[in-house]
């Protein structure tokens, strides 16, 4: 181990370096090694800020080129925190430092103390104010997540807390602490508090897998859930929840896998549910994807279309899904030509504004350059309403754009 006395240099030199930088800043200055940080942070007294991220995360990208940068959020995470990048793909240090602090989703943006002990976290890119807001609520012990860890652990029970507390959980990526703590507090529940609405709305919160012990109490109370919560809520979690389970299980890879996935569709046909038909249905789609992950793209498309003419009308989430997946899967001129059509018939319905990356996405997928671009000048008018940046998304045009003009000479040089 290293002594203290031969460290205290280095200790020196670092905070020189990060006062110099931080006075001279207009953003937010980082160190990219968290031993570092937390000799800073007892150094200074402060907390530690970390941005978990990768080379592949688009809304981490976002967040370093347009978030950190700015003056304001320069002044007051340069003043209050160590701040520290940590890069969890780098196939070093930074997986094991993900791995450490149970980082599951990218970019992670998570408050320590000068022990390294969590004090906040959150998952996802948010705006310059959001994330000094973020930061107030790292900083302030009635608020921040270690003071609800603290309350749990100290026995506080109450339905408002509960509620709270879980709902941090799930927006910081703590599921297994999450699942773990509510299966706990659920068998100190009556059997009328257990199939209550508040317990129900927690059990969707959490998403529990079918077969597991919550999802497996809710099947076997279903009379009084429907009492509590309404037949037509309960019905459509079961549904949910089969549905993206077994569209899970299908599209894995190997034989032993998809040998599980029949097994586990039978199960659920012996449950009688008036959705199975429904639910079988939506999952043909996915069954022409084989054992190797190789999809039959026309059939694909001919067992999606007919599924959404019989159930999609009333479900946009069946389009937007069935056409993100398609979307991924093709890459030539009119190769997943359904899926524009299934998107131009929901929009048609409703045209709403977070749907339309999914259809720019196919189109340009599909080599409609035209229409996809027309697509992202609604989109960069949206956001101008909305007072978000359009940086992305005219990255996103100017990349079309190239590519059309590249497809073009491409098409001139073979004729």
């Amino acid at each position: 181990m290293i002594r203290y006395r031969k460290i205290l240099p280095f200790i020196f030199i670092l905070i020189v370096s990060a006062t110099n930088l931080q006075a001279d800043a207009q953003g937010i200055e980082f160190v990219h090694n968290l031993d570092s940080a937390l000799i800073l942070a007892k150094a200074q007294n402060k907390p530690i800020f970390i941005d978990f991220y990768t080379s592949w995360c688009a809304p981490c990208k976002v967040m370093t080129a347009e978030v950190f940068p700015q003056a304001k959020v320069g002044a007051y995470f340069n003043s209050q925190f160590i701040n520290c990048k940590v890069q969890c793909d780098d196939k070093g240090i930074g997986v094991k430092m993900g791995e450490k602090y149970q980082v599951n989703a990218y970019p992670t943006l998570m408050f320590l103390n000068a022990q390294g002990e969590l004090i906040h976290s959150m998952a996802g890119g948010i705006s310059a104010e959001e994330l000094i807001d973020l930061g107030n609520i790292a900083r302030d012990p009635e608020r921040n997540l270690l003071s609800l860890l603290t309350q749990w652990k100290n026995g506080r029970r109450d339905t408002a807390f509960v509620n709270l507390y879980f709902g941090k959980l799930k927006s910081a990526y703590r599921s297994e602490l999450a699942k773990s703590q509510f299966e706990e507090y659920f068998k100190s529940l009556s059997q009328k508090e257990k199939t209550s609405s508040n317990s129900f709305e927690l059990i969707k919160l959490l998403g529990y897998a079918p077969s597991s012990p919550i999802f497996n109490f809710v099947e076997d109370n279903l009379a009084p859930f429907n009492r509590s919560v309404g037949e037509a809520s309960v019905g459509d979690f079961i549904k949910k929840t089969y549905s993206g389970n077994l569209r899970a299980m299908v599209l894995e890879k190997g034989g032993a896998a998809r040998n599980q996935y029949l097994a586990a569709k039978a199960r659920l046909k012996t449950r009688n549910y008036s959705c199975y038909d429904e639910i079988a249905m939506y999952l043909s789609v996915f069954e022409t994807f084989d054992t190797t992950g190789k999809v039959d793209l026309k059939e694909y498309q001919t067992r999606g279309t007919a599924f959404l003419d019989k159930y999609g009308k009333d479900n946009d989430y069946y389009t937007l899904g069935l056409t993100s997946l398609l979307g991924n899967c093709t890459g030539r001129e009119n190769e997943g030509a359904a899926g524009i059509q299934w998107m131009e018939n929901l929009l048609a319905r409703k045209r709403e504004p977070r749907y339309l990356p999914i259809y720019f996405y196919i189109l340009w997928r599909n080599y409609q350059f035209d229409k996809a671009l027309a697509v992202g000048e609604e989109m960069k008018a949206n956001a101008i309403r909305e007072g978000r940046t359009t940086k992305d998304i005219e990255a996103q045009m100017k990349m079309i754009s190239d590519y059309k003009e590249k497809r073009a000479k491409q098409k001139l040089a073979g004729s």
